[in-house]
């Protein structure tokens, strides 16, 4: 299988076509498993390049995926 070796977006390109709509399922995947969209956005960024919390944030908000709480497990109330 021949891999696509594509060059590493810069900070000021814009994600858009089907680059936009790989990095969105991706970022879903990511996402629904259980990462937080600082993880998504690292791990996306090791493929793509620079990722923002902000740019995860919009392709989450876009595929309509449910956003888990913001609450850390510190702010928990204890069992």
């Amino acid at each position: 299988m021949t891999t696509y070796a594509r060059p590493k977006r810069e900070k000021w390109q814009p994600v858009q076509g089907e680059d936009r709509d790989r990095i969105r399922a991706q970022a879903v995947k990511d996402y629904e498993a259980g990462s937080s969209i600082r993880a998504v956005a690292a791990h996306l960024a090791e493929e793509w390049g620079p990722v923002s919390f902000g740019l995860v944030w919009d392709l989450l908000h876009e595929a309509e995926v449910p956003m888990r709480s913001r609450t850390s497990r510190l702010n928990r109330p204890r069992p």
